[in-house]
């Protein structure tokens, strides 16, 4: 295994100051991309307007993108509704490319022994960009509200996870920074604060977040550190706030660090016997 297999997708403020920009964006390609994402995210089938106006788009531009990406298999439309959204094509890459995934192949043993012994959602989930993607999820055997699927993003400052990884990130602060500046959630957070708070769960070596992005939703992560300190992802669990008080959380910090430091040791091995 490689080093850069582990390695998070670095932001364009990490690349280094002497390496060229990215060339110029193919508009067509930007343009189809943008309507995969607006139709992944959409809870429903999108009509042409719809998707035309939320992408700044000529209703016929869409239309032949559309056209395109059905002939192809990634877009299906609806005989009762004319509207479009996407197939099951895409899920299958998402799958190949997710069961590729070194650190979710190492951490899903460790996972599945944390749900064992709570029961609760278990979580996996790396830092990218200003968010925390969810890599797999086990879910609790008990029935949780708004539980965190894979494939999943919840900006970083709020959940456990998120707040575990910023902690080891050399751009929290620029991260805390645009999402205070951009996310009206994140509004009334004081930078310096935060700040203040990655400094102490670094220490720690674990994050509690309680009701940080779902209303009465607890959650508690660690990271997972290679032997250089890198923090390659971040494995945690959360449930409802009755079933998953802050004692409890704080009783659950040693399984969970444990957990995280298995899956970092494993890796670090790896990285170590095919070299960096």
């Amino acid at each position: 295994m490689k080093r850069e297999d582990l390695t998070p997708l670095a932001n364009e403020s990490e690349l280094p100051a002497d390496q060229p920009s990215p060339p110029a964006l193919d508009r067509t390609i930007v343009k189809v991309f943008s309507l995969m994402e607006l139709l992944a995210t959409a809870e429903q089938p999108l009509g042409v307007s719809h998707i035309a106006q939320q992408l700044d788009l000529q209703k016929s531009n869409v239309h032949r993108l559309l056209q395109t990406l059905k002939a192809l298999g990634y877009v299906q439309q609806h005989s009762a509704t004319s509207r479009y959204s996407l197939t099951l094509k895409t899920w299958e890459f998402g799958m190949r490319v997710a069961g590729r995934n070194t650190i979710k192949r190492v951490a899903v043993p460790f996972m599945r022994m944390l749900h064992q012994n709570g029961q609760e959602n278990v979580h996996l989930s790396v830092l990218v960009g200003t968010d925390v993607l969810y890599l797999e999820s086990i879910s609790a055997s008990f029935p949780i509200r708004a539980a965190t699927q894979a494939g999943g993003r919840i900006p970083a400052v709020f959940p456990a996870s998120g707040r575990a990884l910023l902690a080891h990130s050399a751009n929290a602060e620029e991260i805390v920074s645009e999402l205070i500046r951009t996310h009206p959630q994140a509004a009334k957070l004081e930078l310096e604060t935060v700040m203040a708070e990655l400094r102490e769960i670094a220490q720690k070596g674990y994050a509690i977040s309680l009701s940080g992005w779902r209303v009465n939703v607890n959650s508690i992560s660690a990271p997972i550190l290679l032997n250089d300190g890198t923090a390659v992802a971040a494995v945690g669990i959360s449930g409802p706030t009755e079933r998953m008080p802050v004692e409890l959380l704080e009783q659950l910090s040693a399984n969970v660090m444990n957990a995280a430091a298995q899956i970092g040791e494993i890796l670090s091995s790896s990285v170590g016997e095919h070299g960096s």
